[in-house]
């Protein structure tokens, strides 16, 4: 290494520690997940939404929350309301979204309220580092866009970051039948309450074409070991149909609408499509929960931020010991996303 890079690198460990984590940082968690709260807070009320919250688009970052059927909030209360993401066993507050009403769905049972965020902070790392952080971001982006596309405003980086400390599972989404149909990964997902299920698929891509077609869908959670199988299988959002006895895995139909899961599959959620919009990068579905199964309670594959992964780890007694631990499974799980040259 040149005395320049060394000179880089020791400047970096300098202002950064051992928070320069991958911003997707992939692990296996117990689900539903049960360390993080979400809160929705407003003037004279505090309610637990952390089972009925989705992200329903990317550009512009909107989220949903589901409320039963006249149970949401009165109008004049809509511009003060926040999210609170908190540590259940710490009770520390880990980051805030404050929210702008944008529109309003009805449901048979639920309504479905749409926000973008008006304010963010995240208190995963001290102010500085945080800064620090944002700035290396922005570099980054600046220099090589991989943002695939999406175009988000600082702000809506910022919230899209703290939602990400609520551990999202990384699902793989089955549709159709075996002489035509596809699987594919996704994690813009969240239960809405009431059997509801919400999730999020690129406007300009097939897979979501192919969603709204069949009207019916099957969710799979994946074992921490099968993770990088979601990596691998990323291109399929692109395809009208696949060859099901090419995949490196063999399928089963699943119990109520026989579409094709994985065999290892830890818990599969069939549904059925209610009602969809577009709103931006993304198409937002909104699903009745069928039938589900669980087959194993052993951890599942997750998506969270970087920065709650650096809290996390900083909490344990052999953080040292962990971080190196957590980083190589990051690695493994994420080696299908660069595959080896031959």
């Amino acid at each position: 290494m040149s005395i320049g890079a060394t000179f880089r690198s020791g400047m970096k460990r300098l202002a950064f520690g051992d928070t320069l984590l991958p911003q997707e940082f992939t692990l296996g968690l117990p689900m539903p997940q049960s360390e993080i709260c979400v809160s929705l807070r407003g003037p004279a009320t505090e309610l637990d939404v952390s089972r009925r919250l989705s992200t329903a688009c990317a550009e512009p970052f909107v989220l949903c929350i589901g409320f039963d059927q006249g149970a949401c909030h009165r109008d004049n209360d809509l511009s003060r309301l926040t999210l609170v993401f908190t540590e259940r066993n710490t009770k520390r507050v880990l980051g805030e979204i404050g929210l702008a009403h944008q529109r309003t769905l009805a449901g048979a049972r639920s309504q479905f309220m749409l926000f973008e965020p008006r304010s963010s902070r995240n208190f995963c790392l001290p102010a500085p580092r945080i800064a620090l952080h944002y700035l290396l971001h922005a570099y980054r982006q600046w220099k090589r866009d991989n943002t695939q596309g999406i175009r988000m405003s600082f702000l809506e980086r910022r919230a899209s970051m703290v939602t990400f400390i609520r551990p999202h599972p990384i699902l793989l989404v089955s549709v159709g039948n075996r002489d035509g149909g596809n699987i594919f990964p996704m994690n813009l997902c969240g239960q809405l309450g009431n059997g509801d299920f919400g999730f999020a698929l690129r406007t300009e891509r097939v897979a979501g074409t192919l969603v709204q077609r069949a009207g019916r869908v099957a969710l799979s959670s994946l074992p921490e070991q099968q993770g990088y199988l979601a990596y691998s299988l990323a291109g399929h959002h692109k395809l009208e149909s696949i060859d099901w006895s090419r995949l490196p895995f063999a399928t089963r139909p699943s119990a109520k609408l026989s579409i094709p899961v994985p065999e290892f599959a830890l818990s599969v959620k069939e549904l059925e499509i209610k009602t969809s919009i577009a709103v931006g990068s993304h198409r937002f579905f909104i699903a009745q929960v069928i039938q589900e199964h669980t087959y194993s309670e052993e951890p599942a594959f997750c998506s969270i931020h970087g920065f709650y992964q650096s809290w996390r780890i900083s909490q344990l007694e052999h953080h040292k010991q962990e971080l190196a631990r957590s980083l190589a499974g990051d690695a493994f799980h994420k080696r299908e996303r660069h595959p080896a040259k031959s």
